[in-house]
């Protein structure tokens, strides 16, 4: 098999950008195993021959299309993050649960997607972790430069993120009729509070 080639020319780049549409959307429909690069091709409207041009197989179009998914939507979050000013704790964490919800409120079928294949596949675990350990450096800096710093930050972080999630995922999938979501949400923030303020 010849090498992937780098798309140059803007039609490549268009043409490379709608098979990793193509795929990010099957997958997020029918999941990977149940996904071949032929039905790629087809949603793409390219031949199977222009899809391993640009990609060595589907799993390199799995993690480069998720990637990509990813990466706009924490860019967004610490986009807005970074306009926080005057910087207030209070306000910081506020404004995380806010525009996480807002921005990850329909991603519920991706992120269940690829917790999945990170279960399933030891190449992605590796990627996206790398991925998230970025994303939890770029919260730590934000947090530091604003004079917000501890032992075991990272582990903070994450925890926060653990639990930011869960309340999307109350907020956007589960549900549960008995739970009041505003008394969960407080709950949330209370527990960040305390997490980044010791």
């Amino acid at each position: 098999m010849a090498d992937v080639r780098k798309p140059i020319q803007k039609r490549s780049i268009e043409k490379k950008q709608k098979i990793l549409t193509a795929g990010f959307d099957l997958f997020c429909e029918k999941g990977y195993y149940k996904t071949n690069t032929i039905e790629i091709a087809k949603r793409a409207e390219v031949s199977t021959g222009a899809v391993y041009s640009y990609f060595k197989d589907k799993k390199e179009i799995y993690i480069e299309a998720f990637e990509s998914y990813l990466d706009s939507l924490s860019d967004c979050l610490l986009k807005e993050l970074g306009k926080i000013s005057p910087f207030d704790l209070s306000y910081f964490v506020d404004d995380w649960i806010a525009a996480y919800l807002k921005i990850y409120a329909s991603s519920g079928r991706a992120l269940a997607q690829l917790r999945m294949m990170i279960i399933d596949d030891e190449d992605v675990n590796h990627h996206f972790s790398a991925s998230e350990n970025t994303y939890f450096s770029k919260i730590i800096e934000i947090l530091e430069k604003n004079g917000i710093t501890h032992n075991e930050i990272r582990e903070k972080i994450f925890a926060c993120c653990v639990l930011i999630d869960t309340l999307r995922q109350e907020n956007s999938i589960f549900s549960h009729n008995e739970l009041d979501f505003n008394a969960f949400r407080e709950q949330i923030k209370n527990a960040i509070m305390a997490l980044l303020s010791n």
